[in-house]
């Protein structure tokens, strides 16, 4: 009876890797979501909305990227499903996986220090200019102003 329950071995997703671009993105996204742990459903609905309305997602099987996504980030946390996930964004949509992740952060109207944090974490691994992410975060603070709380 001891054995299996007192196991020691880690678990299947502790090694995540993305296995394209697009569970790439959602590893991303979900990490954006569940940094504060608190996934409100603004920001489930926002997530949801983007990936029903990006073609990178036609075809795919969302809900297994989704599932196999939050099982690993219950084992390595937001900043290393982050790191395992940039490699796959392609160079050309990484400005726009930045904006949908600011987007995602203000979906429930409130910024959290750790999704600030997180933010420029994401920033700094997508190899992003600081001048575009400046003004992509500038141009999303204008079109949500009065939605912040």
């Amino acid at each position: 009876m001891e054995g299996i329950f007192n196991k020691t071995e880690k678990s299947p997703h502790t090694s995540y890797s993305p296995q394209n671009e697009q569970e790439a993105w959602i590893a991303i996204l979900h990490a954006c979501m569940a940094v504060d742990d608190d996934v409100a459903d603004e920001e489930l609905e926002e997530l949801s909305n983007t990936l029903a309305s990006k073609t990178l997602f036609e075809g795919h099987d969302v809900l297994a990227y989704s599932k196999k996504v939050f099982y690993a980030h219950h084992d390595v946390g937001s900043k290393r499903l982050i790191d395992n996930a940039v490699d796959k964004v392609a160079p050309e949509n990484k400005a726009t996986l930045f904006s949908l992740t600011v987007q995602l952060v203000l979906a429930d109207g409130v910024v959290q220090e750790k999704e600030k944090e997180l933010l420029n974490y994401i920033h700094s691994a997508l190899e992003l200019d600081i001048d575009l992410a400046t003004k992509i975060i500038e141009v999303i603070l204008i079109l949500n102003r009065g939605n912040i709380k």
